[in-house]
């Protein structure tokens, strides 16, 4: 077949997984032109993740898709057991109950949830279109090159996987979400670092009616130990006729994925179901088998000239913890809103630079936390391992960005949640807002552009930022809290002003991912111009010079 003619964009994202639409979807937030291409004709039929961390779920409420993925996920509100068992009809070895989720509402408007990435694919792809993103599922990109050198518009080949069809598109960057596999890294020749695969899984989808077996037990985590299966892994969904077994093998004692036959598959799976107690077993159907490493990874590079690495294709992170596909989503968060000001002209290629610099280092960390999560599970940590493993919410709130868009000192990878005080580098605090006559969270006035924050002492601040904003280039908008008609009420217990660490005079800088890029404690220095001190801070926040 021939080539079609060529379709011009602002990115091309390579991926249609649930890092890859996300940044289709945050792209489109921002106004970008974007392309999304993947290979499969639909969104994965497999749960691959389950749960979903609130910072996750701020991300997705700032484009308007939490709402109906807090829908979704209401029929697994009850999914809190933890056991071992010989079966799910079998003996129970050991259990517990998870607690349920605690009062988060000091910390987020959000919440932490459980839901198969099968669900939340969808969701997110149906936003994305919505949104205007181009989706091309069947469409395989063949090759790619840069024409004019690295830094240079991307020419790739896109293949129809139906007709054979081929086209050529070309975009200003290119955003590789492809996974662990990442045909695009491995194109470029960017190694990866690490302890590499520790285990070699595979992921069986079945239909099985598990009602009976369930027993009106729903499980978070059900491991399976019996004579055919040992420490496999056995999810469900909320319908209880759709599950998953994780099993493992082992290629260096001579097995291979070409063991797991559909007979294979349904043994196992009803090893893992168990036998009635009148003997009959599950009837069981192989939806699919999924083959995956669980490992440790972190590529050498986040970017390569005009092409930018997200997600699995960036970083393998082990499961331990449920970090990976949260941290996927938020590098595409990370990376949406500097696209989309190099592309409006606030800014220009050193902001894109700071990707690199900011997630890299929060990757790394990550993995680590992983790591030291399987290590305590595996009943292998030591008593310094254990005191260096964090809870995840200071993983997922936490982390932390040192780059050339972020004016303050280095500060550890991640942030207790008591330390969190409004520090550039760091989350915005949430705190529960009256703004225009909506309650709601001071966090959903982020998202879309620069916000400076104020009291009425910091008139000074706000009266500088109209000017300010015009002389950098840069959209700002203010948010002001006072008695007046336009002004923020401040529900929160302490005043906002504790939360983001500033005197009434002072004033924070929050970029468009509801990060702190800078902040003065109290009035500008007396004698110098509030509007100068402002656009000095917005240029450094596009990491432009004054």
């Amino acid at each position: 077949m021939g080539k079609e003619p060529e379709e011009l964009t602002d990115v091309l994202v390579v991926g249609g997984g649930i890092t890859g639409l996300s940044c289709a979807l945050f792209l489109r937030h921002h106004g970008v032109r974007c392309v999304l291409v993947e290979r499969h004709a639909s969104t994965s039929v497999h749960p691959r993740a389950w749960g979903w961390y609130p910072r996750t779920l701020e991300l997705l409420r700032s484009v308007g898709v939490e709402e109906a993925v807090l829908e979704a996920a209401e029929g697994y509100k009850d999914h809190l057991r933890q056991a071992t068992v010989e079966s799910l009809a079998g003996r129970e070895v050991r259990a517990a109950m998870l607690p349920a989720p605690g009062d988060l509402s000091h910390l987020t408007p959000s919440r932490q949830i459980s839901l198969g990435q099968d669900r939340m694919e969808p969701i997110v792809r149906e936003a994305a279109l919505k949104a205007g993103a181009a989706l091309r599922f069947s469409a395989e990109l063949t090759s790619f090159e840069r024409p004019e050198g690295p830094d240079g518009p991307v020419v790739a080949t896109v293949e129809d996987r139906g007709s054979g069809a081929q086209r050529q598109v070309r975009a200003r960057w290119m955003v590789a979400a492809d996974g662990a596999r990442s045909p695009v890294r491995e194109t470029l020749g960017i190694g990866r670092s690490g302890l590499g695969t520790l285990q070699h899984q595979v992921s069986i989808l079945f239909r099985a009616d598990l009602s009976g077996p369930l027993d009106g037990r729903r499980f978070s985590i059900c491991q399976i130990e019996n004579d055919l299966l040992h420490g496999a892994v056995l999810g469900h969904d909320d319908s209880l006729g759709r599950g998953t077994l994780i099993v493992q093998y082992r290629p260096e004692a001579g097995e291979s994925l070409d063991d797991f036959t559909t007979a294979r598959a349904v043994e196992l799976v009803r090893s893992a179901i168990g036998t009635a107690a009148d003997g009959t077993e599950a009837e069981v159907e192989i939806i699919g088998v999924l083959p995956w490493e669980l490992a440790a990874l972190t590529t050498d590079r986040f970017r390569d000239g005009s092409v930018f690495l997200i997600g699995d294709a960036a970083h393998v992170i082990p499961p331990i913890g449920g970090y990976g596909a949260n941290t996927g989503v938020h590098d595409a968060h990370n990376l949406a809103w500097k696209l989309a000001a190099v592309v409006r002209g606030e800014a220009d290629d050193r902001l894109l630079d700071t990707y690199e610099a900011e997630r890299r280092p929060v990757a790394e960390a990550t993995v680590a936390q992983a790591q030291l999560r399987l290590a305590v599970r595996s009943g292998r940590a030591d008593e310094e391992q254990r005191r260096a493993t964090l809870d995840v919410l200071s993983v997922t709130f936490g982390h932390t960005y040192a780059s050339a868009a972020i004016d303050g000192r280095r500060l550890p990878p991640f942030r207790a949640l008591e330390e969190m005080t409004g520090e550039p580098g760091t989350r915005a605090p949430h705190v529960p807002v009256i703004v225009r006559d909506r309650p709601g969270s001071l966090l959903d006035e982020f998202g879309s552009s620069f916000v400076l924050l104020t009291s009425e002492a910091g008139l000074a601040w706000e009266k500088a930022r109209t000017r300010a904003a015009e002389r950098a280039g840069v959209a700002l908008r203010g948010v002001a809290f006072g008695d007046g008609p336009t002004d923020a009420t401040d529900l929160s217990e302490f005043g906002w002003r504790s939360r983001y660490g500033v005197r009434a005079d002072g004033a924070v800088l929050v970029r468009p991912d509801g990060f702190v890029a800078w902040r003065a404690e109290a009035a500008a220095v007396e004698g110098s111009d509030p509007a100068e001190v402002l656009e000095r801070a917005l240029l450094g926040a596009v990491a432009r010079t004054h």
